[in-house]
C-alpha cells in the first residue's frame, strides 16, 4: 500500500473525505470526521491538521 502524501493540501484531503461521507465534526490541533453508515453505525476518522 502506498503511503499517503504529507504535502497534500488540507482543503483537498477534507474535500475528498466529504466525497466519500464524511462530515467535519470538530477541528483544532486534529481534524475529526465522522461518516454515518446505511444500517446506522458510525466511522469515526481523526488526522492531524
Amino acid at each position: 500500500m502506498k503511503k499517503f502524501p504529507v504535502d497534500a493540501p488540507k482543503r483537498k484531503v477534507v474535500k475528498a473525505l466529504e466525497n466519500l461521507g464524511f462530515r467535519v465534526v470538530r477541528e483544532k490541533e486534529h481534524i475529526s470526521m465522522v461518516r454515518e453508515n446505511p444500517e446506522g453505525s458510525k466511522t469515526p476518522l481523526t488526522m492531524p491538521n
